[in-house]
């Protein structure tokens, strides 16, 4: 399949949904292109890759969906600005600097309620909160990663600002992170659930360093190009309603929902071990993403919201760490407009589904 380059970073296909026997003769799929921001696709990405595709959920909103990559939110909010993909993957504050930069882009989908970010040090370490990173390197996947605003903000909610107080380093995801914090290269990780709990599984243990403000900040959203959103809200609906209908699969039968996604990503799956370890692993894993995704204990329970007033705090912590100017109103960052809709399946089919799924 042909590789697509787009401001210099690749767009690398990795799925494509194909067969749609369920539409009317004569009618084609709408083919869109959904990208998630990062070459580690593990198991905890499952209801935005493998199981809308496995399970037929996209399809049966008459789309052909295309799943690529690119490494990095920034490089996702400029290739969905440009229209060159249709939905992307992305961090809240992402969408709010790239609105404030003019990209017309807008969220309509919170996948995650509460972020997926966190700073973590070694368990064994000295640096037992964030103000002990004061003359540190903090390591972060990549430069144009959404970590680095998180860490912005959560650094600064302690008086400790980059490149006076500390220093940013890119170190790459997964096993080169591991090494440049075992090396000593840098003090401390800038991660997100699933990769933390992959590093975990590398036998790294971490202490997270907290602050209040992680708890009030929104987790990952789907988001668009206004104009597409505006044109194309059916499959905006039908993007989003498979990502959910995939959620509800996974948390209602984890161990189908890692072995639909090993299917689709062979190179997921660890080699070499037994599968009762590997999957083992594999929930590890899946739980530090899906876990942030489940609405069940929510006083709202449709997947896809988050009120006005979250979006409001979000926007103020971010401005008064200077990580954001606060000058674009929530309605240009994110709408719920199609929340309603999206949530529009049945939930008990989607559970016996999952339920009496067999291998």
């Amino acid at each position: 399949m042909k590789r697509s380059t787009v401001f210099g970073l690749v767009a690398v296909p990795l799925v494509v949904a194909a067969g749609f026997a369920g539409l009317a003769q004569g009618q084609a799929p709408t083919k869109v292109t959904f990208s998630v921001t990062t070459k580690d696709l593990s198991v905890g990405h499952a209801a935005h890759s493998s199981l809308p595709v496995a399970l037929g959920y996209w399809k049966d909103e008459g789309l052909d969906v295309a799943v690529t990559s690119v490494e990095g939110s920034t490089a996702g909010a400029q290739q969905l600005g440009a229209g060159n993909i249709q939905f992307v993957s992305l961090g809240p504050e992402t969408i709010i600097i790239a609105r404030e930069k003019s990209v017309p882009i807008k969220a309509f989908y919170v996948q995650a309620r509460e972020t997926i970010f966190r700073i973590v040090a070694p368990a064994d370490g000295p640096i037992k909160e964030l103000k002990d990173l004061k003359g540190k390197t903090l390591g972060v996947n990549a430069l144009s990663s959404g970590a680095v605003p998180y860490s912005k903000a959560l650094l600064g909610s302690v008086g400790l600002q980059l490149d006076r107080d500390y220093k940013l380093l890119a170190v790459g995801t997964g096993a080169p992170g591991a090494l440049a914090l075992q090396q000593k290269k840098v003090d401390a990780l800038a991660v997100w659930d699933t990769l933390q709990a992959g590093l975990e599984l590398r036998g790294l243990a971490f202490r997270r360093l907290g602050a209040p403000m992680h708890d009030q900040m929104i987790g990952q959203t789907i988001a668009s190009n206004d104009t597409f959103l505006a044109e194309h809200s059916k499959a905006a609906i039908g993007v989003a309603r498979g990502i959910a209908k995939a959620t509800l699969f996974g948390l209602s039968n984890p161990e189908a929902a890692i072995r639909l996604h090993w299917k689709a990503y062979p190179e997921t799956k660890p080699q070499g071990v037994d599968d009762a370890k590997a999957l083992k692993d594999a929930v590890h894993v899946f739980k530090a993403r899906f876990e942030l995704q489940r609405v069940d204990h929510r006083d709202d329970k449709r997947y896809g919201f988050a009120s006005r007033a979250q979006w409001d705090t979000l926007k103020k912590i971010y401005t008064e760490q200077g990580v954001t100017k606060g000058t674009v109103d929530v309605g240009e960052i994110y709408t719920d407009k199609l929340v309603d809709e999206i949530n529009r399946f049945d939930k008990n089919a989607v559970i016996r589904q999952a339920k009496e799924w067999k291998p």
